[in-house]
């Protein structure tokens, strides 16, 4: 082999082979029955005392209390879905482990909000004064009050409604990038947080397909990207020997 091919060698084997030596095996943070599929089974719900309903297990094209019209769940035949027929503050939860990795946190969301507006105060306690038709989604630490808003109680907000958002809307996707949340609070347990309050007029939220996705270059991958290269430099010489006759 000529030095010129050597060179080339070098040059493409050298960036495959540092992928390959420096990708992390980060395993994602693992949810538990994020479809629904059995039930609320794995998840925790929480409703401030006097509300009227929960959430509950959604399938078909009504909603579980209230019979309002809603999407079928987008995933299998089920979701959860909170509804009532009178107002009330409702939490969905799940907690799991952070782990350092590059991950994305997606879900699917339904939003049936029947009254004439969103309203946002800051607090998910339906009793206040204030109008108090909105929904959210949080990570937050273990430690907070499941109804908690407060800035040192959340960690990141995934999702929120806002006033002059389409007010029956899903189910759509929700996705984001939380690396670096994970890998700030590596081996800490967390909490995902899905929460709805009323007390305008009836309202659900329907959730679906919660699921963390690594973003990492699969091995598999990295290893394909070396076989072409070393095919390559296989390749190379033969083709320069034609070349020189």
């Amino acid at each position: 082999m000529t030095s010129s091919a050597r060179h080339l060698l070098s040059l493409l084997i050298a960036p495959v082979l540092a992928m390959l030596l420096l990708a992390p095996a980060h395993a994602v943070p693992s949810l538990s029955n994020g479809g629904f599929e059995a039930g609320l089974s794995g998840w925790t719900t929480a409703d401030q005392t006097g509300s009227d309903g929960t959430f509950y297990v959604q399938s078909g094209i009504l909603s579980p209390a209230s019979g309002s019209d809603v999407p079928a769940p987008p995933q299998g035949t089920s979701a959860a879905m909170s509804d009532a027929g009178a107002p009330g503050s409702h939490v969905l939860y799940q907690d799991f482990v952070a782990s350092a990795g590059n991950a994305t946190l997606s879900f699917q969301l339904f939003i049936g909000n029947r009254a004439d507006a969103f309203y946002t105060p800051a607090t998910l306690d339906f009793s206040t004064p204030e109008l108090n038709q909105q929904a959210r989604v949080d990570i937050l630490t273990t430690s907070a009050d499941p109804f908690s808003v407060m800035a040192a109680d959340i960690l990141i907000t995934l999702y929120q409604t806002n006033i002059g958002d389409v007010l029956v809307d899903g189910y759509f996707t929700v996705s984001q990038d939380i690396s670096a949340l994970l890998a700030a609070h590596s081996g800490e347990t967390l909490r995902l947080r899905f929460a709805e309050v009323d007390n305008v007029f009836i309202s659900q939220m329907g959730v679906d397909n919660v699921r963390f996705e690594s973003n990492e270059i699969p091995e598999p991958a990295l290893s394909l990207l070396l076989g072409i290269a070393l095919l390559a430099l296989v390749a190379t010489p033969a083709r320069w020997r034609n070349q020189r006759r």
